[in-house]
């Protein structure tokens, strides 16, 4: 009998493998059928700053004449948005009986704190903090960007006892360096890698489109190399992996390269939430195979510590194979 629960910023999962935040994750009905199909968690739909921000701006100039109204405008909004979300943790905690991990994408300060401790008095068993804000001033250097995350974070963290993870991008000087520095700033995990809203060019209409809000099944990859890079430095902290994973052999692959826990989204969407338990009875058979009693049996065999060559993880190798005339060929 093999075990596949796992934890998960000090979290028990039956199964390492969790909803992602999404459209998907804000129905009450596809909850409860994520958690019977085997689920280990469900992060909730995102509460957004833009998306609230962008309610009180329209009621403002809607209602322009009436400006002794703003300050009540204002605070509407924020407890009617917040009340929706707090009564969905609610529901999904009363119903689920999985952990429930709430979920706010943030570009600022603002009232983040109180909201947070508002998700944790609802019961929330942990809070993903998504924070992204394409830095287009060009005159500010990455450290000044990276310690407006480190505030968010430390402001978030030391308000709420719940763990807190950050789902993060790729996209920084030193990678190894910044997640050390989330620890530090009080983050018990992060989540590799956010995938963003991407805009298209429709050469039909001469306009800018959104592209496909759906991953592709090779973006996995990303998140392999740098959890294999990550995971050996990782001390009381957890590393989930997101993005591209349409099928149980890439999440087995996550594993064995670090991750504590998977998660999955755009395969959701495509095959429903019971695709959750060919992932399970997979993961299972994976393990009777090669002898594994547990998932710490096996997590992290093939990280960059763990590996006889680890420049198969670096880019440099990619470049010597070319030297040497040999033919990259998919596994």
């Amino acid at each position: 009998m093999v075990d596949i629960s796992v934890k998960y910023m000090g979290l028990e999962l039956k199964s390492p493998f969790i909803a992602a935040s999404s459209g998907y994750t804000y129905d009450l009905e596809k909850i409860v059928a994520l958690a019977k199909s085997g689920v280990g968690a469900v992060v909730l739909k995102s509460l957004f700053e833009e998306q609230i921000s962008n309610e009180i701006n329209f009621l403002e100039d809607v209602s322009a004449d009436y400006t002794e109204n703003q300050d009540f405008l204002q605070h509407y909004v924020k407890e009617h948005s917040l009340g929706q979300y707090i009564q969905l943790i609610r529901d999904a905690k009363r119903e689920a009986g999985i952990p429930i991990i709430a979920s706010i994408n943030c570009y600022s300060l603002n009232n983040w704190t109180e909201f947070a401790k508002e998700i944790e008095k609802a019961g929330a068993d942990a809070l993903e903090v998504n924070i992204y804000n394409i830095p287009l001033n060009g005159s500010k250097c990455s450290s000044e960007i990276e310690a407006e995350y480190y505030k968010i974070v430390q402001s978030i963290t030391q308000g709420i006892k719940i763990p807190v993870a950050v789902k993060i991008a790729d996209s920084f000087t030193n990678l190894g360096n910044f997640i050390s520095g989330l620890q530090g700033h009080g983050a018990k995990g992060a989540v590799l890698f956010n995938r963003f809203y991407t805009p298209d060019i429709s050469l039909k209409n001469l306009k800018i489109v959104p592209a496909t809000p759906f991953s592709s099944k090779a973006e996995y990859l990303k998140e392999l190399r740098w959890i294999a890079l990550l995971s050996p430095a990782m001390r009381n902290f957890s590393l989930s992996a997101s993005t591209g994973v349409y099928d149980p052999s890439s999440a087995i692959k996550l594993i064995l390269a670090g991750a504590d826990t998977v998660q999955l989204c755009s395969v959701l969407y495509k095959q429903g939430p019971f695709v959750v338990q060919d992932f399970n009875r997979e993961l299972k058979e994976f393990m009777k195979s090669k002898g594994f009693k547990k998932i710490s049996d096996f997590r992290g065999m093939l990280n960059y510590a763990n590996i006889s060559n680890p420049q198969a993880f670096e880019r440099v190798q990619f470049l010597k194979m070319a030297q040497k005339g040999e033919h990259v060929k998919p596994s």
